[in-house]
């Protein structure tokens, strides 16, 4: 069949404008990847039911935890974290709160119902780079790490990924981390975590539409030691609110 001289313009002005929105793609910089990336969609508030399972050695342990979130860095605000256990019995009540600042800057709190008391983690490596209750995430990861802690560098677009490696700013326990930007909605799907320059762990990610936004399903954190982590996300209430009363020493001791 022969294409008419009408269809045929309007196809090369289709290919055209594929051509130039790839072009366009390719040629964002890390800064600019990483902005779309900052800049999604979020609710204001979040609460969430998750599941914890650490794989090690052969053996498996399961918990399960709440989550309350709220704040954006991107938008200058102090973003805080509220994690509390549910099960099972041994570490039930368990808490970690995280307030984090747009500067990067971070106040953590860690609660042990055994001993009765809060313990506030230092800046350190040897605080921000420990386990996070046993598990393939450091109290670090689970802070997590907000615009500014980083330079970024576009290595290329392969697969529809964007391929950015991220420079640390100060210290801050990798010596880089490259995140895989997904190019159809600039969501990370995966991360590699780089200490001395040697991959430690690599974090994949999932995603499913909740409420309107785009929300982690599942995250799977594996060490090269051959541990993993794996955190499935089963409840979620976005935009519900709380009272900022929740990010307090008081609340996470309760």
């Amino acid at each position: 069949m022969r294409m008419s001289l009408s269809s045929a313009k309007a196809a090369a002005a289709l290919l055209g404008i594929l051509s130039i929105a790839r072009l366009s793609a390719q040629s964002l910089s890390g800064q600019e990847v990483m902005d779309r990336y900052y800049g999604t969609a979020k609710p204001k508030t979040s609460i969430v039911t998750m599941s914890m399972v650490i794989s090690k050695n052969g053996r498996e342990l399961s918990r399960t935890l709440k989550t309350w979130r709220s704040g954006d860095s991107n938008k200058g605000e102090v973003e805080k974290s509220m994690m509390k256990f549910l099960s099972p019995a041994d570490i039930k009540g368990s808490g970690f709160l995280s307030l984090k600042k747009a500067d990067g800057s971070t106040e953590s709190l860690l609660y042990l119902p055994a001993l009765g008391r809060v313990r506030r983690l230092s800046s350190g490596a040897s605080d921000q780079d420990s386990s996070f209750f046993g598990s393939d995430f450091s109290n670090r990861d689970i802070g997590g790490f907000v615009e500014s802690d980083f330079d970024y560098e576009n290595k290329g677009l392969s697969e529809g990924f964007y391929r950015i490696e991220a420079t640390p700013r100060r210290d801050l326990g990798y010596s880089m981390l490259v995140y895989y930007i997904d190019s159809s909605d600039f969501l990370q799907k995966k991360v590699e975590y780089y200490r001395a320059g040697k991959l430690a762990k690599t974090e994949l990610l999932s995603y499913a539409e909740v409420q309107g936004y785009r929300q982690p399903l599942e995250i799977l954190m594996s060490s090269v030691s051959g541990s993993t982590t794996t955190l499935k996300m089963s409840e979620y209430s976005l935009d519900s609110g709380f009272p900022e009363q929740l990010f307090t020493e008081r609340y996470l001791k309760q």
